[in-house]
């Protein structure tokens, strides 16, 4: 295919079929909902100048810096409430290490699971969770999210196009994860789901 894969299958909403009927997964859901879209259109707004183009991935501004810290707010925020609801010991706080642990153990090849930008490029497929499996490798958009919350001025860089895309990206897949109506797709990503075969992806992969 032209597209550069061979395959798709869409994802299963797996943690609304396992935790759907639990008052605090639904109050979690109406949280992520309130705060996806208008995240949305903030990007969305913002590539009205800066082209959604691999050739931009470095490109950044402060405008970025603020829409990414919105998503990993929002994101650890889920997580948060997820990790402590099916915990059996929960704990006062949580971090990157049980969200890694969470989502490798309830969600089936988290780390396959991509999508598909609404770009006419032809670098355009984001695997987010690519290497969340290896332990030792620091997820690069969590990563520039905790750098810019610690220190806006200093790790600037870090408020790049690319890190948009990808900490965008895993709000998408955890939102489908979490509503079988696929809210996430339609305006910044069209397909959320598994792309094959992974070994030939690389070129229509976005640059991290």
């Amino acid at each position: 295919m032209s597209e550069g894969y061979e395959s798709y299958a869409s994802c299963k909403a797996e943690l609304q079929i396992k935790y759907g009927k639990n008052a605090w997964f639904n109050q979690t859901l109406g949280y992520l909902s309130i705060r996806y879209h208008p995240i949305e259109a903030r990007i969305l707004d913002a590539l009205r100048y800066v082209e959604l183009a691999p050739g931009n991935a470095t490109t950044f501004s402060y405008e970025f810096s603020s829409i990414i810290k919105d998503i990993g707010s929002t994101f650890s925020s889920v997580l948060d409430k997820m990790v402590k609801n099916t915990s059996a010991k929960p704990a006062k706080s949580y971090d990157i290490r049980d969200y890694r642990n969470f989502l490798i153990n309830e969600v089936r090849n988290i780390d396959s699971i991509g999508v598909r930008l609404a770009t006419p490029f032809t670098r355009f497929i984001v695997l987010p969770f690519a290497d969340i499996k290896h332990h030792k490798t620091r997820l690069k958009w969590w990563g520039a999210y905790n750098n810019l919350k610690h220190s806006e001025m200093d790790n600037i860089k870090d408020a790049c196009l690319s890190n948009v895309v990808y900490t965008m990206a895993s709000l998408a897949i955890l939102y489908t994860l979490m509503h079988e109506s696929r809210r996430a797709e339609g305006r910044l990503f069209y397909l959320i789901g598994f792309f094959e075969p992974r070994d030939k992806l690389e070129p229509v992969i976005f640059p991290k």
